[in-house]
């Protein structure tokens, strides 16, 4: 799983070029597709224009294909299923962009087209669905512009009257359409899920389609300035043994709490490849929440990502139990994403209209009230503003949620204890302006199964609180002996609360440093370790000071 970050802006671009082999008449080399392929007609001649307008009724369903998510995989029989409140155009016969009329499906998924045309159309739905500024969209990005996936009919004929059309979204490949619908669907429902406590979450964007290979990840501002969620589609040259996610709920839950987690609440990761290895704690805490928080609002105990397809040899990439299953990783509660995940399912288990719980874990807050807190993150202030499991027990307590022995008992089954380091709030270490240097080591190839990124082998986190504002110098000095950028190379970044980068100094010197004009506030400074190649890491030396 990945998270994308402004950073990382480069990864998302890839976008634009989905491998493939196709063969097409498109606005650019393979993989382009035809947007005529995409959301046009699929057959059928008009007749020629003209003549008195023709008042008509065009009315069916819409359905699409789910592959289930079974223990040993996807299944290969589809459960045909309804597309409720989804976009429904009738599209002029000879231009696959001129909307003559719309409207959507109903909870049932049937709809009612009414028109008033003097020539023939066609019928197609769109992977759309809401109104107003509560819409969810999925892109087809092997497209340009990207395309909003969709399901044609054939061209009619408006000599033919009303009519009845249904139109169904196929798992069939190469199109494999229904993977659309089945994202849209589950998302909608975790819209739904949480409307009350958010009826205003704006608009989301999700990218995929077969072939789709970019990252599965979620990034605050996509191509479209709007926040958005990319999903793996597969590859092309071997659709049915590759990685698809547009089925996996689970995978498409925990890319949609962290969409929620970055428009509602606070989230104080850096952004990077994981795997189960030791985190710092606000990465721990960012990836495990999310996974938690999607699972109990779609009631799905355990998180499944599948490889295959039918025609392949389906197959369980990753399976978490978050109520008892094994923990992979390294780590104590705090540093483990998955540790994180099963103390904030066992906070939801057990509510009024949550999970199921089944280790009576002592703790039952819902979904209302825990969104409560969670949302209250987004400007808490001192002590655990900078977000991490801590941080959100802190929250709820201080929201009477819950209690600190509660909260106590369910980490010491995780090794670690709450409050956390006798009572203050120890993460990360303070840096205080005009104060002495914190001294630091950083290897970040050490320790078992270590993380080159978000591992706490590689990330030296620090704090800086401003009571008012200042001009601060930040100041890394490396103290190695024996200097080698290759082994030993640092990097100094300041970020705030909100993620934003404010200024970075990389590059092979020794020392860096800048002087920054701060607001009243507190700030993230991180100091990471960034070798050019594990083989050569080394132990590093640094102190690092404020100004």
């Amino acid at each position: 799983m990945y998270r994308f970050f402004p950073l990382m802006l480069l990864w998302t671009l890839a976008l634009a070029g989905c491998p493939g082999d196709d063969k097409d008449k498109g606005p650019g080399p393979s993989p382009w597709l035809d947007p005529l392929l995409v959301i046009g007609p699929s057959g059928g001649t008009a007749q020629p224009d003209g003549g008195a307008p023709v008042a008509l009724t065009i009315q069916g369903q819409v359905t699409f294909d789910r592959l289930p998510v079974t223990a040993s995989g996807l299944g290969s029989t589809p459960v045909v299923t309804t597309a409720d409140f989804v976009l429904i155009e009738a599209v002029r016969h000879n231009s696959i962009h001129t909307v003559v009329a719309t409207t959507a499906t109903d909870a049932s998924g049937n709809y009612i087209l009414n028109l008033n045309v003097d020539h023939d159309f066609f019928v197609r739905v769109r992977a759309s669905r809401g109104n107003g500024n509560e819409v969810d969209r999925v892109f087809h990005p092997r497209t340009s512009p990207a395309l909003v996936h969709a399901v044609s009919g054939p061209i009619l004929q408006r000599s033919g009257g009303n009519q009845n059309l249904n139109l169904h979204a196929s798992f069939a490949l190469p199109d494999n359409r229904a993977g659309a619908f089945a994202i849209l669907d589950t998302i909608g429902r975790m819209r739904a899920a949480v409307a009350t406590s958010f009826p205003a979450l704006g608009e989301l964007d999700v990218f995929w389609c077969t072939g789709a290979t970019t990252p599965t990840g979620t990034d605050e501002s996509g191509p479209n300035a709007r926040p958005t969620i990319y999903l793996l589609g597969g590859t092309l040259a071997n659709p049915a043994d590759t990685d698809h996610d547009e089925y996996d709920e689970t995978v498409i839950a925990h890319e949609w709490a962290s969409f929620l987690q970055l428009t509602k609440s606070r989230d104080n990761n850096f952004g990077g490849p994981h795997a189960g290895e030791e985190l710092i704690y606000t990465a721990a805490y960012s990836e495990g929440v999310v996974t938690a928080v999607g699972c109990a609002i779609l009631d799905l105990r355990v998180y499944r990502d599948t490889i295959g397809y039918p025609g392949g040899t389906p197959a369980m990439q990753f399976e978490f139990d978050l109520e008892s299953g094994l923990l992979p990783g390294s780590g104590a509660g705090y540093a483990n994403e998955f540790r994180v995940s099963r103390v904030v399912w066992d906070m939801l288990d057990g509510a009024a209209g949550g999970p199921t719980d089944f280790d009576s874990d002592g703790v039952a807050i819902t979904l209302a009230d825990f969104l409560t807190s969670f949302a209250a993150l987004a400007t808490r202030n001192a002590p655990y503003e900078i977000c991490w499991l801590a941080s959100l027990w802190q929250q709820l307590i201080d929201d009477l949620f819950t209690s600190a022995s509660t909260a106590n008992a369910i980490m010491a089954a995780h090794g670690e204890v709450f409050p956390p380091g006798g009572g203050a709030d120890p993460f990360p270490a303070e840096l205080t302006v005009g104060g002495a240097a914190q001294s630091g080591s950083l290897d970040a190839y050490a320790g078992t199964a270590p993380n080159p990124i978000l591992g706490p082998g590689a990330n030296g986190v620090y704090r800086v609180t401003l009571a008012s504002p200042a001009s601060v110098q930040f100041l890394l000095t490396n103290t190695t002996g024996g200097y080698s950028p290759a082994s030993h190379r640092l990097e100094l970044t300041v970020h705030d609360l909100d993620r934003n980068i404010l200024a970075l100094h990389g590059g092979d010197a020794a020392n860096k440093g800048f002087t920054l004009p701060l607001g009243a506030g507190t700030y993230l400074v991180r100091v990471q370790h960034r070798p050019n190649s594990g083989a050569t890491s080394g132990s590093t030396q640094f102190s690092v000071s404020a100004q």
